[in-house]
């Protein structure tokens, strides 16, 4: 099922009303909204998207992000964030009362999308939305952090080739 942005948004308030309902502590849990889906949250593509993927969420969390088929298996792709991304977190702007959802910055989507290059992800950052408005400076040094962090001088030299390739293009 594809879902956009009012779809997303109804989700994630009622995974918050449910959070309340389960946990009656006072505790406030996080939950970080990458890919597809943290691009349409900002208005920076308005196509539907087959999932909600999340890099990080607190552990109590957990069940309720596989009830909403919230995808967790992006941990696995870590490696192509950078490691300050948390600096640079967007607030969703939703009311909630004990989940407050992040979307990591545009620029880290672009990076974690040139490192997985497949077409939807290279035609998600090559919007207008997106590359009139990039910090290309940032994204410079946020493609070396990646590369710092990538295990091998073949995976260093493709995503290398495609950010120039994408820079010559877009900037």
């Amino acid at each position: 099922m594809k879902s956009n942005k009012n779809e997303i948004i109804e989700k994630l308030k009622q995974l918050d009303k449910d959070m309340a309902l389960l946990d009656t502590t006072d505790s406030i849990y996080t939950c970080i909204i990458v890919g597809g889906s943290a691009l349409v949250l900002m208005d920076k593509i308005y196509r539907s998207t087959h999932d909600i993927d999340s890099i990080a969420s607190s552990d109590k969390l957990q069940p309720l992000l596989e009830a909403y088929n919230i995808n967790m298996n992006v941990k696995a792709y870590l490696t192509n964030f950078p490691d300050d991304y948390q600096e640079r977190l967007v607030p969703v702007d939703i009311e909630t009362t004990r989940v407050k959802f992040y979307t990591v910055s545009t620029e880290d989507v672009v990076v974690s999308k040139l490192c997985a290059a497949r077409d939807k992800d290279v035609e998600d950052i090559e919007s207008k939305e997106i590359t009139d408005n990039l910090d290309w400076n940032l994204l410079e040094k946020m493609i070396d952090d990646v590369c710092y962090g990538l295990l091998t001088d073949y995976d260093v030299n493709v995503l290398r080739s495609r950010y120039e390739e994408y820079k010559e293009r877009f900037k």
